[in-house]
C-alpha cells in the first residue's frame, strides 16, 4: 500500500532525491520548497501521485496552508520529513545578528512550527512517523560550524523528547544523521560570514581536514534512509554514511571516556 510523505525543501539535495526515489517506488509525495518552479518537474514523474505545495519554513501561514492541501488531496499523511535547512559557515565574532537569528529561524524553529501544524492530523490518525534531518554535526562540533551545529544540537535534543511524548498516539519518530554529501551543502546553500584574519589558522585546519574527507552519494544515502524508514523497527537515530557513523561513535566514546575519568569528582557535587 503506497504511503503519502509530507517533504520539506525538495528543490535540491537531500529533499530532491526523497521525491524521486518515492515516487519511482509508487508513493504518493506532497513536495514543498519556497518556489514553485524549482520542482514542476516532479509533475512529470507521476502527476497524479504528486502535490506542489509553496512553503517557507519561516512562514507559518504558508506551512498550515501546505499541511491542509496535503490532507485535502491525499486524505493523510504518512511521513512527515523535516528536510529544509541550510549551513553556516564562520567562526562565533564573524557571525551577524541577522545570520544568526536566520539559522535558527529556518532549521530549529522551522522543524517545530512544521511538527505543531501536522501533529493534529497525526493523531487523529493514530500513526505517522516524523523524520528529522540532523547531520552527524549534531552530535559534536567543530570550527566553522559552532551554529550550524548549535542548530542540528536542538533537533536532536526536542526529536529525542517528542519521540516519547508522541509515542503513546502510534506516532514514531526518527533523527536523521547525515555525514558530508555531494549536495548544495557546500556551495549554494551554505551563507558565509566575512572572515577575520586572526581566524586565518582554523579556517586551513579545516580545510586541510575537507579535502580528506569522503564525500558521499545522496541518491545511495537517501536510499539507505527510505529502506530503514520502511522497516519494521525504524532506530530513533540513524547516521547515514560511514563517515556519520565513524565519527559519531568516537564523539560519543570520548564523550564517555571523559564522563569516567571524572566520574568520582562529578559525584562529589550532590
Amino acid at each position: 500500500m503506497s504511503k503519502v510523505w509530507f517533504i520539506t525543501g525538495t528543490s535540491t539535495g537531500f529533499g530532491r532525491h526523497f521525491v524521486q526515489q518515492l515516487l519511482q517506488a509508487g508513493d504518493k509525495v506532497v513536495a514543498t520548497a519556497r518556489k514553485l518552479e524549482a520542482i514542476q518537474d516532479f509533475k512529470e514523474l507521476a502527476p497524479d501521485r504528486v502535490h506542489l505545495a509553496v512553503l517557507d519554513v519561516t512562514k507559518k501561514e504558508q506551512i498550515e496552508s501546505a499541511v491542509q492541501e496535503a490532507v485535502d488531496v491525499f486524505g493523510k499523511i504518512d511521513f512527515v520529513v523535516n528536510n529544509a535547512g541550510y549551513g553556516l559557515f564562520g567562526m562565533l565574532e564573524e557571525y551577524t545578528d541577522e545570520q544568526i537569528r536566520r539559522q535558527f529561524d529556518v532549521n530549529v524553529f522551522g522543524v517545530l512550527d512544521v511538527i505543531r501544524a501536522t501533529l493534529p492530523v497525526l493523531k487523529r490518525q493514530g500513526s505517522g512517523h516524523y523524520v528529522n534531518l540532523s547531520s552527524f554535526f549534531g552530535t559534536w562540533s567543530i570550527p566553522p560550524f559552532s551554529l550550524y551545529a548549535s542548530s542540528k544540537f536542538a533537533v536532536e535534543g526536542f526529536s529525542e523528547a517528542f519521540a516519547q511524548e508522541f509515542a503513546s498516539f502510534g506516532i514514531k519518530t526518527t533523527i536523521v544523521e547525515p555525514s558530508v554529501y555531494a549536495t548544495e551543502f557546500l556551495n549554494e546553500s551554505m551563507i558565509q560570514t566575512n572572515r577575520k584574519q586572526e581566524y586565518a589558522g582554523l579556517y586551513e585546519e579545516y580545510e586541510k581536514g575537507l579535502s580528506n574527507i569522503n564525500i558521499g552519494d545522496p541518491a545511495k544515502a537517501v536510499e539507505l534512509i527510505i529502506s530503514v524508514l520502511k522497516g519494521d523497527q525504524p532506530p530513533l537515530r540513524l547516521a547515514v554514511g560511514s563517515q556519520a557513523a565513524y565519527t559519531i561513535r568516537e564523539a560519543y566514546t570520548k564523550r564517555l571516556e571523559e564522563v569516567n575519568t571524572w566520574f568520582e569528582r562529578s559525584a562529589q557535587g550532590d
